[in-house]
């Protein structure tokens, strides 16, 4: 009796102290999760209070640095893309985010962007009565540049399971800036661009999953006609505007280049539940070399370009709060910015910050949701944007905004230019 009443006795040590060790674990593992969702609040209150307070006391940048078919959900972020391009805007910003789109696009969206100036201009005019005189049109023209720009394109991404993603665009964007300054002796600038882009890529992943990889091919036939200066006079002289600023872009007439484009995205193990990932880019690999005349000097070619990039991507049910920060041109050899090409001081490094947050209400895929608000920052200014899935659950019909400002000038501060663009987009 006795050596049952220990054996008993033993087993029933043994199953209490099993039971304690089961809630010490429990208790340990709580503690642990309780920390790591203590820490995670802080990193995403943290990155909030960096996000707001750079707003306002960053100073104001300049140089507007022109990319082709840049996005509007991008535009409204901030511009950043670099980590976080996991849709049609892949093929323009990171093609290693092509491993991310989750469900077959088909996409054929129309853009339209429009400055500030122009719609105020616009406004203006319309007030007018029909007998103005061109005076009167010109002092309204007076200190403000119209900038209006085009978009049209049909992009394919099709993913293959977890094997490859396939994606490619072609389309057509025009450019075209109109100014009047020199009260005195009024001259007016005006330029124009036209771009054919034909952009085809590839997204595979590696390590099973933590590395993505991207690369394209991209041909580009472009016309470029930089601001060029005239009289007034100069200008109501002349039968049409190509006697003044040249000959105009025509689509027959286009110079072509071909470059090629490389990236990848690492999945960051450390921090999980905020889903951070870490990206890179060079594009314009080998350069983009028009094949122009010996006597001219438009389109400019454009050097390599690398860019990095972080992104958070928590997942929260039926919301998706998404953040990306990049800095582009490292180099700081963008053809069109001149001014830091010689001046590479802390200005120019601030002018290739980029970052922005999107608010995502009932995610569709990985790159769109029925309605989502963005906010973010590009060149030392404040953008925001939306985006609106009538169809709630399909890709449709998708309606997208944003408003964003760029410096157009040479120097910090000179020239900023408030840019509105809406993109409809029709596919599934």
């Amino acid at each position: 009796m006795q050596g049952k009443f220990c054996i008993k006795g033993a087993s029933t040590t043994a199953m209490f102290l099993q039971q304690t060790g089961n809630c010490f674990v429990s208790l340990k593992n709580y503690l642990f999760m309780s920390l790591l969702r203590c820490r995670t609040r802080k990193l995403i209150v943290a990155f909030l209070i960096l996000f707001l307070g750079v707003f306002y006391t960053l100073p104001v940048q300049s140089g507007e640095l022109r990319r082709p078919f840049q996005g509007v959900r991008n535009l409204g972020m901030g511009n950043a893309g670099i980590a976080l391009s996991f849709d049609e805007n892949a093929l323009f910003y990171n093609p290693a985010g092509l491993v991310g789109v989750d469900a077959i696009i088909v996409g054929l969206p129309l853009l339209l962007e429009v400055s500030e100036d122009s719609v105020d201009i616009v406004n203006e005019i319309s007030k007018l009565e029909g007998s103005s005189s061109t005076a009167e049109v010109v002092e309204l023209l007076m200190g403000k540049r119209a900038h209006f720009r085009a978009l049209i394109d049909i992009n394919v991404i099709m993913p293959f399971g977890e094997l490859v993603t396939l994606g490619g665009a072609r389309g057509y964007e025009l450019q075209l800036d109109l100014g009047v300054r020199n009260p005195v002796a009024i001259e007016i600038d005006f330029g124009m661009r036209l771009d054919q882009i034909t952009n085809l890529g590839f997204g595979l992943p590696l390590a099973r999953g933590r590395w993505l990889f991207g690369a394209s091919v991209e041909e580009v036939k472009r016309c470029d006609m930089p601001l060029t200066t005239a009289t007034i006079g100069t200008v109501l002289t002349s039968s049409n505007l190509s006697d003044t600023f040249g000959p105009l872009c025509d689509r027959n007439n286009l110079k072509k280049a071909q470059t090629f484009n490389f990236g990848f995205q690492r999945r960051l193990e450390s921090a999980s539940a905020l889903k951070m990932t870490w990206g890179f880019t060079a594009n314009n690999v080998g350069g983009l070399k028009f094949n122009r005349s010996d006597n001219e000097t438009s389109p400019a070619d454009q050097e390599p370009e690398y860019s990095t990039g972080l992104s958070w991507q928590p997942d929260w049910g039926p919301f998706r709060w998404l953040f990306a920060l990049d800095l582009r041109d490292l180099t700081m050899k963008h053809a069109d910015d001149t001014y830091c090409q010689t001046k590479k001081d802390t200005n120019c490094i601030i002018k290739r910050l980029h970052f922005g947050t999107e608010l995502g209400f009932f995610p569709i895929d990985s790159g769109a949701s029925t309605f989502a608000i963005r906010a973010g920052y590009n060149q030392g200014y404040f953008t925001h944007g939306l985006e609106f899935n009538p169809f709630i659950f399909a890709r449709g019909l998708n309606l997208q905004y944003a408003v964003y400002k760029t410096e157009t000038g040479n120097k910090p501060g000179d020239r900023p230019d408030k840019r509105r663009v809406f993109q409809i987009n029709f596919g599934f």
